[in-house]
């Protein structure tokens, strides 16, 4: 007995010391607040996350820009980076080992571009790489096995809507062309769960209607399931992904139209939809980033192409532990385990 007690109390405080030293923030479910604005709003820029910061990348207001920003949420500030090579609105970027590529948009002298170029946080550089198959612009890509896929979209603003998909390769700067996809469409978002890339909303025309379909892909054997629907119709959204599940943010449910506050959230395991706490600016054209188990939402407009092009920042805690977080709190409480059971109760 004397020992049980000695266990359950050390116990007791290996858990509070566990928790008391994870990062892992412990704040109620599904809670937004504002942080510091953008310091330089645009339309049709691109958001990604490394190595714990949110990057906000090209975009355009009178015409196409090449800044970056960046964003730390540790101190709620900004600062600038160094430009891409190239100004471009309408990119669509992707993270793999710490690194971003700036894939696709267009600029004055060209609707669609092929263009991608890489950027390393660590030195603050951009480096040209080999020019994608297919030009496009609201297109949208996934990650997958270090590899970014990039899905769809258009090469012109009157379209048609591409079906084509085609991979990138970082290790080897190489492309490859994959099985058209069933159902093209532009405007979508996508995101990946366990190898599997889900694909949300959009058109299958530029000019409307605007669609609530939900895809999965699945890269090994190039087929496509139908999944539940979202419960609210949407284009031009951000998607995140944290704790295996997806959430869908913002958007607008007509072309031009206002811009949604909505968020939902999809489980990929049961494929259903739960509605989450909506976000305080509704908006169109959004970016998003995760860093830990926060959701940070940049930018957009109101409606449909502006006229006010807004700066809003907003963190949203999911409440849900991230994966790696997981990972970690679970080694540690097995090895708690472990040590006071074979130390105390032998």
């Amino acid at each position: 007995m004397k020992r049980f007690l000695s266990w359950t109390l050390g116990l007791g405080l290996a858990i509070n010391g566990l928790f008391a030293l994870s990062p892992i923030s412990l704040a109620a479910e599904g809670e937004w607040s504002k942080k510091t604005d953008l310091p330089f709003p645009r339309l049709f820029f691109s958001v990604s996350a490394a190595g714990e910061l949110v990057y906000v990348i090209g975009g355009m207001l009178a015409a196409p820009v090449a800044r970056v920003d960046v964003y730390n949420p540790a101190t709620d500030t900004w600062a600038q980076k160094a430009d891409m090579l190239s100004a471009r609105a309408g990119i669509v970027t992707a993270a793999v080992n710490g690194k971003i590529y700036a894939i696709g948009g267009w600029n004055n002298e060209a609707p669609a571009l092929s263009t991608i170029e890489e950027y390393d946080p660590a030195t603050d550089r951009w480096t040209q790489k080999a020019d994608m198959p297919t030009a496009r612009v609201f297109f949208t890509t996934a990650v997958v096995d270090g590899k970014i896929y990039v899905i769809g979209g258009i090469a012109t603003n009157f379209g048609p809507v591409l079906p084509a998909i085609e991979v990138y390769d970082p290790a080897t700067d190489k492309w490859d062309q994959k099985a058209d996809m069933p159902n093209p469409r532009s405007g979508m978002s996508a995101a990946t769960v366990d190898g599997r890339i889900y694909l949300f909303g959009g058109t299958s025309n530029v000019q409307g209607p605007v669609l609530a379909t939900v895809e999965e892909y699945d890269p090994t054997t190039e087929t496509w399931t139908p999944k539940t629907n979202m419960p609210t119709k949407r284009s031009a959204l951000a998607t995140s992904v944290i704790g295996a599940r997806i959430y869908a943010i913002g958007g607008t449910t007509v072309i031009q139209g206002p811009g949604l506050s909505t968020v939902e959230r999809y489980d990929p395991a049961s494929d259903t939809w739960l509605k989450e706490t909506d976000m305080p600016t509704a908006r169109v054209f959004l970016g998003a980033g995760v860093v830990g188990n926060k959701i940070y939402a940049a930018g957009g407009v109101a409606e449909g192409l502006g006229p006010a092009i807004l700066p809003a920042m907003e963190e949203f805690d999911t409440g849900t532990l991230h994966v790696e977080e997981n990972d970690k709190v679970l080694t540690r409480w097995g090895q708690i385990k472990k040590g006071y059971w074979n130390n105390d109760l032998k």
